[in-house]
């Protein structure tokens, strides 16, 4: 883990997106955001997405840590990291509920992390409910990230009061 980039920063964020690339894609953007405003910024992801992350991120110096993805759990394949790699979207539950068991190593590597630079804060998706425990732990503040939420929010509310639809008649 190199944190030399990041010892500078009066602010050091840890984002953790949930294993899916439209979950992983926003928060992508949310880093850079962030690395423009000078924080320091630490990505917790799991070994088999690792390599999206880290080229999307190829020219910055935002610290990637590898957190395994529990091999043990019910009904998920082996190797199956990412909801684009399930067999069927039947398994989304038992692959969220999954994530749980990722909450120890989160832990560990957390401590490490706040040993070297103190965290600012946690940004984690809203479907990784547990991190606000491994946050409170720590002390940390934890904001809950849904980007895609936002932007489903954000076309409805455009649709709404701009009347897009309004007189909008179906030839059916």
């Amino acid at each position: 883990m190199d944190t030399n980039s990041s010892k500078f920063s009066a602010h050091h964020v840890v984002l953790f997106p949930f294993m899916s690339k439209g979950h992983i894609i926003p928060i992508l953007n949310l880093a850079r955001l962030l690395l423009r405003r000078g924080m320091a910024v630490t990505m917790f992801t799991t070994t088999g997405n690792r390599p999206f992350i880290a080229e999307s991120l190829a020219d910055t110096f935002v610290c990637i840590i590898d957190i395994p993805f529990p091999q043990n759990a019910p009904e998920i394949p082996p190797g199956v990291e990412s909801t684009d790699l399930l067999p069927s979207m039947s398994l989304f539950f038992s692959f969220c509920k999954a994530t749980k068991q990722m909450q120890p190593m989160v832990e560990e590597k957390l401590q490490g992390l706040v040993q070297v630079q103190p965290v600012s804060f946690m940004v984690s998706d809203g479907f990784l409910w547990w991190t606000l425990e491994s946050a409170t732990k720590f002390g940390l503040p934890r904001l809950v990230f849904s980007g895609m939420n936002q932007f489903v929010s954000s076309v409805s509310r455009a649709v709404f009061e701009d009347r897009l639809l309004d007189g909008a008649e179906s030839d059916e």
